[in-house]
């Protein structure tokens, strides 16, 4: 073998770690020029003349890019030191050297995934060119292997975003895991706590996770971290059991929450690549799984409201048929009884009548919405005189406004033509407004009611109006808008975006004080509504409140 070394040039990228050479030669001199050589190239470079100290540098988990050994050794052959190094890495590069050249060494060589072949004695160029293209070669492997690693993950990625149902998902993650690392079976627990994992899915479905596989599992979870552990993990007979199993976390959003389990009946050695793309599986899986989950609690919560809103809906049509009948009849005798009597007795009826008709206007309340949550209130449209309707609503309410010492203004156009709406839901409008406005603003404050015409294009530009969407006839039309303006206390500003919800009323002190059960202005929304129009609200706090409702001037 020729001395001359030369000069050397390392193939390490700056700031990379240099690959590591495990050189292995019985020949004490081979093994101290092999290892200058390679170190001058910029290898890092382990040397020994014994197998059985190179086998254990493998063991104990030292990682090396190549092996160069020689073919014959008195401890151990080359070929068999070959086998033990590629069990314990499937990827390292592997150099056999030998001066017995044969087919039969050859053939085995390549058997055994041998990246060159040697023969002594050699030149030390051609010793740095087998080396540097067995990493060569070796990185092209793993670069094929990662694309082939990211193709199955777009693959994978793409079966878990098709479905949110769970029981789909949890199986499309267990064959995922399985397919890629290689395993036989395996198991898929969920759960936020170690202790709380549930078993979700596995494969085969007659395969049993074992209480040492469970416990691996809740490990695995606890520490966050990928573990490997030879342990009787499965059996489809409790006596009957595996002996690999890799724990996998699954994660989403930085928390753990679920573990695949796998298992095999040999042991098992992942190729680093492979590895990585099992935790990269995992953290996809994670996050799919949990979109899963809370998709499926979204559903469940949807559909225990539809439920609530179905007995709610029943409630309230039975609620309201079985009151309204006593009520006639209260309010029937009251009256007579009241016209009968004089006095103070007088005035305890009059109180009656006026506590039973507060009772009667919630029961309607209820059946209106009723009659709209079923269909049954559809809009009766003729030409209405929305002066007219209006000016007869404010007779009705004026004697409850004079009693708290307000006074009422009303604003019309010059020309407010007749148009078709329904006259007696707009009226039922009208009252719950101004009563509203009568309830909420203090003694001797005013009340303005003011009418104009305006195009759609105007109530477009309104960032408080979130609800208009006319037909394009209906949007060329001019619109009708009310305005019910109050001196009120006002309405604090988190509380408008829900005032018009049912049962929701401001502040729990003003529904001791003014009464009410939170159903007038949800009332008017679905009244507006079902005319085509739609309704708003600007206040502001100590000052009072404008209630606006807007509908289309039809005229045929």
């Amino acid at each position: 073998m020729s001395q001359a070394i030369g000069t050397a040039v390392s193939k390490t990228p700056a700031g990379a770690s240099p690959p590591r050479l495990l050189i292995v030669d019985d020949e004490q001199h081979m093994c101290d020029v092999c290892s200058r050589t390679l170190q001058r190239a910029g290898y890092d470079v382990l040397a020994t003349n014994d197998p059985l100290v190179a086998i254990e540098a493998l063991n104990n988990g030292q990682h090396f890019d190549l092996l160069l050994t020689d073919i014959k050794m008195p401890a151990m052959s080359g070929l068999d030191l070959a086998r033990i190094a590629r069990e314990k890495d499937p990827e390292i590069a592997i150099i056999i050297m030998t001066g017995y050249a044969s087919l039969e060494n050859l053939h085995q060589s390549v058997r055994r995934g041998v990246a060159d072949f040697l023969a002594k004695p050699f030149e030390l160029e051609q010793l740095r060119l087998a080396v540097d293209q067995a990493l060569h070669k070796r990185a092209m492997q793993q670069d094929n292997l990662r694309l082939r690693t990211l193709e199955q993950l777009l693959a994978v990625s793409e079966a878990l975003s098709a479905t949110l149902e769970l029981s789909e998902l949890v199986h499309t993650v267990l064959d995922a895991m399985i397919e890629r690392s290689g395993f036989q079976t395996g198991f898929l627990l969920l759960g936020d706590e170690p202790a709380m994992l549930h078993l979700a899915a596995t494969t085969p479905e007659t395969a049993h996770l074992t209480d040492e596989g469970r416990a691996l599992a809740e490990r695995a979870f606890t520490l966050q971290q990928t573990r490997y552990e030879e342990t009787a993990c499965y059996g489809t007979q409790p006596d009957q059991t595996l002996h690999a199993a890799l724990a996998v976390p699954l994660r989403a959003q930085g928390r753990v929450n679920g573990v695949v389990v796998l298992c095999n009946q040999h042991s098992t050695t992942l190729r680093p690549g492979v590895q990585q793309g099992l935790m990269l599986l995992a953290n996809q899986a994670g996050a799919a799984l949990r979109n899963a989950t809370l998709y499926r609690q979204l559903d469940e919560a949807y559909q225990r409201r539809q439920e609530l809103d179905h007995l709610k809906s029943e409630f309230i049509a039975i609620a309201s048929h079985e009151l309204r009948t006593p009520l006639s009849i209260v309010l029937g005798y009251t009256m007579m009884v009241r016209d009968q009597v004089e006095g103070s007795q007088r005035d305890y009826l009059q109180r009656v009548m006026e506590s039973a008709q507060r009772i009667k206007a919630i029961v309607d309340d209820m059946v209106n919405l009723h009659y709209i949550d079923t269909g049954e209130s559809q809009p009766q449209l003729a030409l209405v005189d929305l002066g007219e309707t209006i000016y007869q609503t404010v007779q009705n309410l004026r004697s409850a406004a004079e009693l708290a010492g307000q006074t009422i203004t009303v604003n019309l156009p010059d020309a407010l033509p007749p148009f078709l709406t329904d006259r007696e839901k707009v009226m039922l409008v009208l009252n719950h407004l101004l009563s509203n406005a009568i309830k909420f603003t203090p003694q001797h404050g005013r009340i303005t009611i003011t009418v104009s015409i305006r195009q759609y294009h105007e109530l477009e530009s309104l960032r408080e109006v979130s609800v208009i969407t006319p037909s394009a006839s209906l949007r060329a039309l001019p619109w009708v808008v009310t305005d019910v303006r109050d001196t009120g206390i006002g309405i604090p500003m988190h509380e408008r975006t829900r005032i018009f919800e049912r049962f929701y009323q401001v502040g729990d002190s003003l529904t001791r004080e003014r009464g009410g059960v939170g159903l007038g202005l949800a009332l008017v929304r679905e009244l507006i509504a079902s005319l085509g129009g739609a309704v708003w609200v600007v206040s502001r706090e100590g000052e009072g409140s404008t209630f606006s409702f807007a509908l289309p001037l039809r005229r045929t």
